[in-house]
């Protein structure tokens, strides 16, 4: 093709049929991969072929992110998934060869060995229709497809002519003006913090890879890290032929990312690929271990990240302190390099997964004089999706654009998890608010005594798992959820009650056939914070900080019927009292406002403190003698500790006032500098004046 475009076919036929009609195709190729679920039947064809090939699982397909190829099949006979269709088209370089595999007939209604992942205890794949693959299918079938349809058959010959060969790569081609760019951004060196982000194909490892040759050609300490070395291969290729160039001998200074942040070195340049796939917390540790660092990720589809990676981790890298002129200078590049511009390949699967960038929508403005139309809410499950694919559209655009780690694979998990339900708050026809349903629980007796003793661990569920397996609530498992999964808002309508309205449409909704509305997320104060509002309270947090977040989860419940509202007030005293303790055992690290978010009191829920925060007589004795006498006040911690939980407790502390903030630090033993500063407070002396004031005030 002159345009540089990919080949694209769609193979009907037997793995065999289709294998041979593949290799045909390829023949001027050099090493054509073929990925399916299951390639051990490809594996077994390949002992016997006469033509070499290489294979790959569904689940190795991560590992061909910056890898290149000529020509790739892939079989979605006996399961389907959609991240490795979006990771392994990627790959594929210009006028090279992307194939999908299909049987004759009956794929629709053919098992799918990589359903049941989608599914939820005790859905199998048999019983469940993929309105996924019908959604895929159609995608294949539609007009704007790229795909030439092949069909195999045993009783008719078809000719199939073998493409012509590729140019071989140019070595050290010369940097785009783009790509030149953004290099000179670089070597300028005058922000702390760079990001790079640009869709796949566009030359990200070869700037980076030419740019780290040519800092260490200027003496500059430099390393370069990433999930995994296979992921940079082709930043090494370019590193090695930029570095012969000038004349240096150099090993790639490849370093895995807790080995750097492990390490003393300091570094005078640190480039970080494929950023997207690292957690939040490493990126920001990996910022601190040099002069300038360089972030480069791919922001829409394949490592899973969404949009919330560059709008949380640069407004993060923005609002630095830094002694460079600039905290953060974004780098992008928009031209493809792999393939041609425009190239059909590129646009289909952009579409069909929803992987492209997309502007918000705008809201019409509404005359003052006119009513503002009604607001309309909608429930979408998976069939419904197929007639209303614009509303499909919207809401995995909204859900990419959210703080969630949203990618294809979460397409097919939304159209075809029978216990999802997707409500939707509309104006003017508009997706503004997106709620993502999982309906859990109703487990029998048996299966939850198994799941307590660590026995069985069924398929989704999480809360009435987490609830017995975690908590032990012994009969947690026979009442029925409704977990919000997913919750968005349309960025230019945020903080408006829209998604607070759409929570309430949904609790209407769930006041037949549900107990409890419940969720689950990584615990921030933002986020603590509206769902404390929606009247949903803490019932358990995680033990482990979340790997992407940095933050610990926090599963929260509201009651919808009159004994479930019971149920919660116990869960919660019982989740408070262990709380408080483990303030002591395992939450050194959690924020203080968010402790004292956590510890809200609430006025529905009137359960008895806690005995860490009761204060008896003989306590109160001994907080008159500190306040009013010269009682030392460390002779009083363990009580100071009481009374700080009994005034949180009892909503009388607040996280905004600084006195307040380090009583309770104090209490619990934690580093208070910042907060002492914070407080304005000069020394001990005044600290402990400040304290006998705060205790006077709010207990006496």
């Amino acid at each position: 093709m002159s345009d540089h475009h990919r080949h694209c076919f769609l193979l009907k036929g037997s793995p065999n049929e289709v294998l041979s009609d593949f290799l045909t195709l390829s023949k001027h190729f050099s090493t054509p991969l073929v990925a399916a679920y299951d390639v051990s039947q490809y594996d077994t064809a390949l002992l016997s072929s006469t033509t070499p090939f290489i294979t790959c699982s569904f689940k190795q397909a991560l590992q061909q992110l910056g890898r290149s190829h000529e020509a790739i099949l892939v079989d979605l006979t006996h399961g389907v998934s959609a991240s490795a269709l979006a990771i392994l088209s990627g790959t594929v370089r210009g006028n090279g060869l992307f194939a999908i595999a299909l049987p004759n007939d009956e794929w629709l209604s053919m098992a799918d060995q990589d359903l049941s992942r989608y599914l939820p205890w005790p859905y199998e794949p048999e019983q469940v229709t993929s309105y996924f693959k019908h959604y895929l299918l159609n995608k294949l079938q539609d007009e704007t497809s790229p795909f030439t349809l092949l069909r195999s058959s045993k009783n008719k010959k078809h000719s199939v002519n073998p493409l012509p060969a590729l140019k071989p790569i140019e070595p050290n081609a010369p940097l785009t003006q783009e790509q030149a760019e953004a290099q000179s951004c670089l070597l300028a060196e005058l922000a702390k913090s760079y990001v790079l982000i640009a869709p796949r194909g566009r030359g990200k490892s070869t700037l980076l890879g030419d740019s780290l040759a040519k800092l260490l050609g200027r003496g500059r300490r430099v390393a370069i890290t990433a999930p995994n070395q296979e992921a940079i291969l082709s930043l090494r290729s370019r590193f090695e032929s930029t570095l012969s160039q000038i004349g240096i001998e150099y090993e790639l200074p490849f370093f895995a990312p807790d080995a750097l942040i492990n390490a003393p070195t300091e570094w005078d340049f640190l480039f970080i690929d494929e950023a997207a796939m690292i957690p939040l917390p490493m990126l920001m540790a990996l910022n601190k271990k040099a002069t300038h660092c360089l972030f480069s990720t791919t922001n829409y589809g394949y490592e899973g990240a969404g949009k919330g990676f560059g709008i949380r981790f640069c407004h993060d890298l923005s609002v630095q302190k830094t002694t460079q002129n600039l905290a953060l200078q974004e780098l992008t590049l928009n031209q493809p390099i792999r393939w041609g511009g425009n190239d059909p390949l590129e646009n289909w699967i952009n579409d069909c997964f929803f992987l492209a960038a997309t502007d918000s929508h705008t809201i019409d403005s509404i005359d003052e004089n006119t009513t503002k139309p009604a607001t309309e809410f909608k429930r979408l499950t998976g069939e419904n999706w197929l007639t209303h694919s614009d509303k499909l559209a919207d809401t995995f655009n909204l859900l990419v654009s959210a703080h969630y780690q949203t990618s294809p694979d979460n397409l097919r998990w939304i159209l075809d998890d029978p216990s999802v339900s997707t409500y939707l708050l509309l104006d003017k026809d508009q997706v503004q608010s997106v709620a993502i349903i999982t309906e859990e629980g109703d487990l029998p007796a048996a299966l939850s005594q198994e799941v307590m003793q660590g026995k069985r661990r069924p398929r989704g569920h999480l809360v009435a798992q987490s609830l017995l397996a975690h908590e032990g609530i012994n009969n947690a498992g026979q009442y029925r959820y409704w977990r919000i999964s997913r919750i968005a808002t349309e960025q230019t309508q945020q903080n408006k009650g829209l998604a607070s309205q759409l929570l309430t449409y949904v609790e209407n909704s769930a006041s037949e056939g549900c107990d409890f509305l419940c969720t689950s997320f990584a615990a921030s104060y933002d986020v603590v914070s509206f769902w404390l509002k929606n009247g949903y309270v803490p019932v358990r947090l995680g033990t482990a900080k979340d790997k992407a977040s940095g933050c610990y989860s926090l599963m929260m419940v509201k009651p919808i019927t009159e004994q479930a509202s019971k149920l919660a007030i116990a869960w919660r005293a019982r989740f408070i009292e262990h709380f408080l303790l483990n303030l002591l055992l395992q939450y050194s690290d959690l924020a203080t406002n968010l402790i004292m978010l956590i510890l809200t009191p609430k006025c529905d829920l009137r359960e008895n403190l806690p005995a860490l925060a009761q204060l008896s007589e003989q306590d109160l004795q001994d907080i008159v003698l500190f306040v009013e006498h010269h009682r030392p006040f460390d002779s009083i911690r363990a009580v100071f500790l009481k009374a700080m939980l009994f005034l949180t407790l009892k909503g009388l502390l607040s996280p905004n006032n600084p006195t307040e903030k380090l009583a309770l630090e104090v209490a619990l033993g934690r580093e208070t500098k910042p907060t002492l500063q914070n407080a304005q407070l000069s020394g001990k002396k005044a600290m402990h004046q400040s304290f006998k004031s705060l205790l006077q005030k709010k207990l006496f």
